[in-house]
Parts: C-alpha cells; sequence; structure tokens
C-alpha cells in the first residue's frame, strides 16, 4: 500500500496511525521518499534531452547526444569549475601543461573532459548556470530546444546571441 502525503494534517495522522499499527515481527517495512523528481534529476534529464535535440539538429560537430555532451562540458561545466573549483582548476593546469606539445591535443582534451568534467558534481546553482550557458548557446545557432519550463525548470537566461 502507499500512501502519498500532500501537506495535509488529515493525510499525515492517518499515515502515522498505520505505522503504529505495523506488527512488531518485522515483517512490514515503512519506505519514506520524495515523489517527484529532484532539481538536480530533472536538470539531469533536461541536459540529456537538449544533447539529443543538438545531436539532431545537425546544426553541432556532433551527430550523437554523447559527443554533444562532452563538448558541452568542455565548452561550458569547464570555465565554472575553473571559477570555483580550486582543486579542478590545479589538475587542469597541471594537464594542460603536459599536453601543450602534443600533437594530439583535441583527442585528448576530449579524453580529459569525458573522464574528469563532470556535471553530476556541480551544484545545483552550477549546473542550472551550465544549463542556461547551453540553452543561449544552441538557441543563438537556431536549434530549437526544448522549454525547460516544461520540465518545471525555471532557468535564468544569460544574455542574448
Amino acid at each position: 500500500m502507499k500512501t502519498i502525503i500532500v501537506n495535509s494534517a488529515r493525510e499525515k495522522t492517518y499515515t502515522i496511525n498505520l505505522v503504529k499499527e505495523l506488527p512488531e515481527d518485522g515483517s512490514k517495512t515503512v519506505e519514506i521518499k520524495n515523489t517527484g523528481m529532484s532539481s538536480t534529476a530533472k536538470q539531469r534529464r533536461l541536459q540529456w534531452l537538449w544533447a539529443g535535440e543538438v545531436a539532431r539538429s545537425g546544426l553541432g560537430q556532433d551527430d550523437n547526444k554523447e559527443s554533444v555532451h562532452v563538448r558541452a562540458k568542455w565548452m561550458f561545466a569547464r570555465p565554472i569549475l575553473l571559477r570555483d573549483n580550486e582543486l579542478f582548476g590545479i589538475l587542469y593546469n597541471a594537464f594542460m601543461d603536459l599536453v601543450k606539445d602534443s600533437v594530439a591535443v583535441p583527442e585528448l582534451c576530449r579524453q580529459f573532459t569525458a573522464q574528469h568534467i563532470s556535471t553530476e558534481r556541480m551544484t545545483k546553482r552550477q549546473r542550472s548556470e551550465y544549463l542556461s550557458e547551453f540553452e543561449r548557446y544552441w538557441t543563438c545557432k537556431g536549434v530549437q530546444l526544448t522549454s525547460p519550463d516544461l520540465l518545471g525548470l525555471g532557468l535564468k537566461t544569460i544574455g542574448g546571441c
């Protein structure tokens, strides 16, 4: 049986009584969890939705959403992490010093981005900034992106094209 409490004193009282009536033999389990998608889950969903839309648009350099995602992390997440995360800055600068003379810099940067730049470890605010930059960039290029409002994410718009 599932009971969803929607801020009603009556529903809360009902749920408390259900818990009080549980057998003490350990044969039942009570689980309490959020019922809706968290903001970060919505951000993740939007991020991948947009990556697919950019890939299908044909307006970028990448033809699949994974490649769009890696390029977006380099373009939009990297500057945020360099600004906000001292340890990331040290790691990034050491990497760039090591590869600066290599003929394979673009491929090494792609690998570094895929393995060491994580939008999952960004704060909700950082990810919101990342998504706003992504949206601004690609809409200015002519890509029709799904509105974040449809997913309950009111992103702060950052400048125009």
